[in-house]
Parts: structure tokens; sequence; C-alpha cells
């Protein structure tokens, strides 16, 4: 529960620094379930700027929404790192001018390397780079790192001071305040904290407490940092199961939870993974599962779990293994886990009908058919798993940002545009093949 003179506070806190006015146009970009969204509406409107609504389709295609920010004239942009990343790439094939001024980054962690190409194109005079570590609990923002070149030469964790009326520190598992150095869990306090949880009187009571040293009411975010000298903050992760997975924040244990509740599964284990290290676009869920003693359905067990969890929270692949390895003290040994097991193509998945199994036989194959081989050819580049013409881009693995590294990839290769909502229509590997084989006419 937030109040509105926290969002108040958040505007006040911000203006003067990043000289907000009515001569910006921003970007409203995200969800309204997503608090960035709150960032993006007041921060505008409450500084007198023009909010420009980012059409849905839009935003699911990092060509259109460029072309946006060009034609708009667009000074403010909010982005999750993940999604800047495509920006930057579309920036430095097309060159349009573009109005940007600042760019706040949000959402999720934040590695300053992939800023290189931007600064090579833009000088950080003219644009300015803002990486903001913030919570929902806290009213989105707690603190404000300028991000420059030299930043990115030494690869800084850091995500900067507290705003004006926050403050944060760093505490041990007690709550005792930590020196400069020591890494604790980040403690939040000020004109941001929110009132607590709707309902969940026992969660509120254990993340939001009254402060023994006198700051008032903070919130224990459940994060890892230290503090510098000079009263920067290094943002160190996780305490707990939490990961950021393209901006929506995932608790593990949750998927687990759910897996765990299908009568044939009797242990657990849920981990995110990377297909390539520092690449966010590349994130995957995979679950391990112990199967009981009735035969365990991959297809029955993500149909049970899909009708739980949002899609984002989907496991990429399943794995039966017959323990869940521990640790010594008892925790899932993530490093003895084995290997996930690789996605099954279209023709053997379980439960594929008849019908089904001729269609794919008579549907686009690769032999005889180049344009059928080069495109499943991306896919599995993209994907880094096999693919046949019946696979949909999505259960094998995909997300919003690789459809956007997919159509590029096409482009380079002489192949027709498609749009990501035409995409998203045909997401099936058969479909898209005479999707495209329609635009080349």
């Amino acid at each position: 529960m937030i109040r509105h003179r926290n969002v108040a506070s958040l505007i006040a806190g911000t203006r003067t620094d990043f000289a907000l006015s009515g001569d910006d146009a921003w970007t409203f970009f995200h969800s309204s379930a997503f608090d960035f969204s709150v960032w993006e509406i007041w921060g505008c409107l409450l500084t007198g700027g023009r909010l420009v609504v980012v059409p849905y389709w839009v935003t699911r295609d990092t060509e259109l929404f460029y072309e946006l920010l060009v034609e708009q004239k667009v000074t403010v942009l909010s982005q999750t790192p993940s999604a800047f990343a495509q920006v930057i790439e579309v920036d430095a094939r097309l060159r349009s001018p573009l109005a940007l001024r600042l760019v706040v980054f949000g959402g999720e962690p934040l590695d300053v390397g992939m800023l290189t190409p931007w600064f090579a194109r833009h000088s950080p005079a003219d644009c300015r780079l803002s990486n903001m570590f913030g919570i929902t609990e806290t009213t989105v923002h707690v603190t404000e790192q300028t991000v420059t070149p030299a930043d990115v030469a030494i690869r800084t964790r850091s995500v900067g001071r507290p705003l004006p009326g926050w403050s944060v520190s760093v505490r041990d598992a007690e709550g005792r305040i930590l020196p400069p150095g020591a890494p604790g869990e980040i403690y939040v306090g000020g004109a941001g904290v929110a009132l607590g949880y709707l309902n969940q009187p026992e969660l509120t009571a254990e993340r939001f407490q009254d402060d023994p040293y006198g700051g008032g009411r903070i919130y224990r975010s459940g994060d890892r940092g230290r503090l510098r000298p000079d009263g920067r903050l290094d943002h160190l992760g996780r305490l707990d199961n939490q990961v950021k997975v393209r901006g929506h924040r995932i608790e593990l244990d949750e998927i687990r939870n759910v897996l765990l509740s299908h009568p044939s599964v009797t242990g657990s284990a849920v981990v995110l993974r990377y297909e390539t290290p520092g690449d966010t676009a590349t994130a995957r869920i995979d679950a391990y599962v112990v199967p009981g003693g009735t035969a365990l359905s991959t297809a029955e067990l993500l149909s049970h779990a899909r009708g739980v969890l949002p899609d984002y929270m989907m496991p990429a692949t399943v794995t039966e293994v017959a323990s869940i390895p521990l640790t010594i003290n008892g925790k899932v040994d993530t490093a003895a886990l084995p290997e996930p097991a690789p996605r099954e193509t279209a023709p053997e998945r379980t439960g594929q009908t008849a019908t089904a199994a001729a269609d794919q036989a008579t549907g686009p194959g690769e032999s005889g058919d180049p344009l059928a081989h080069q495109i499943l050819g991306l896919w599995r580049q993209i994907l880094n798993t096999d693919i046949g013409p019946g696979d949909n881009f999505f259960e094998r693995g995909g997300n919003s940002l690789l459809v956007i590294r997919l159509l590029r990839e096409m482009r380079d290769h002489g192949l027709p545009r498609v749009s990501t909502q035409d995409f998203y229509r045909n997401s099936v590997a058969r479909q898209f093949i005479q999707l495209v084989r329609g635009a080349q006419g």
C-alpha cells in the first residue's frame, strides 16, 4: 500500500537533479502492473511533460519503438537494461537523430558493459544515463547513479547514493548496521516506505519495521549490498530465492511449490540459468522434478503449472531426476544438478495425435525447401535447441527479446521484414514459414 505523498516525494526528490520540465516528452512504455509505470506516468505529468502512450505491439517491436522515439522527439526514456540493449542495436543500425537527454534504467540489474556501443555514438554530455536501484515497497526508486564511460571501463556495480528523502543502510542478520565495505542486507528508510502489504499483516510485520537506530519506519529489502566510503551503494544480488527476469520479480520457490502440488511429483528444484552468460535475453527457468510412483508426463505437468503461473514464470525445461541433490547444510546443491533435458521437438511430443503427426509430415520441411531450411536454422540458432516445423517458438524457450533478435537476424539475412504482431500470430514454425513465403511474393 503506497500513499500518494510517496509518489509526490519521489518526483520532488528527482525533479531538480534531472531538470524535469514541461519541455520533456516521456514514454509510457511499461504495463501499469509494473511499478516502473508509476514513475513514467507521474514523473511526466507532475512536471508538466508530454506523455507518449506506446501501443502494445510497438513495445514488442524495437524498430517501431525506435521510430516512435524519433518521431515523437522523446527526451526522457525509462527502460529495463534488457529492453535498452535492443534499442542500442537498432540505433547502431538506423542511426536516426534522437532527442533523448535522459535514460533511466530500472527493473533489473544493469551490466554497464552493454553500454559501450551507446557511448560510441552518444556523448554523456548530450544524454545522461541513470541507473536507479529501486523496490516497489519503497516507491519505485531508491538510489541514483549516473553512468559514464569511465564507469563502463571499470565495470562498476554501484547503484549510487540515496535520493533526497530516502535513506539506505546495510545490516547483518541481527539488524545491526555494518561499516562501509561489509556486505549485508539492504534496508531502506525515508519518504518512499510503503504502509505495508494489503491484508498480509504477518508479512508486513516481517518486512516493515521500526528502526531501533531512530531512522523511523524501514523496509528490509532482501537484497544484498555494501556501502562504499563515499556513501554509494553496490548492489550484490538477492539474499533469498527471488530473481528478476526481464523486469518481472519472480520467486523460484513459488514455481517449485506449484510443481510440488502435482500428485505425481515428490520433489522439485527450480533454478535460473543463462544460455549465454551475461545475456539477459537468454535467461530461462529450468525445473527439476522427482517423479512419484505414477508415470509423470511433462506435458501434463506444464499444463498443471500453466493453470496457476503467469507465462513469465513458466519453466522453459523440465528434467526428471532420481533425487534433488543437497549441500551439507541441507540446501539444494544447484551445482550438482544435471544439465536440463533437451526440449523435444514437435514430432516426439507426448500426447501428439495421429492427425497432428500427419499434418506435421505434410507441412513445409527442410528437404528441398531452402526457405524452410533457412528459417528453421535461424530458430535453432536463436533458441539453441532442435526445432521442427511443428514447434511453437515460445514453447521452445522463446521470449519477447528473442523474437526481436530473430526478426533482426532475418533482415540481416535478406528475408522480408515481419512485424512482431504477425510473429506472435504465427509462432509455430510451419505457420511462420508460410507467412514469410507469402511476404516474398
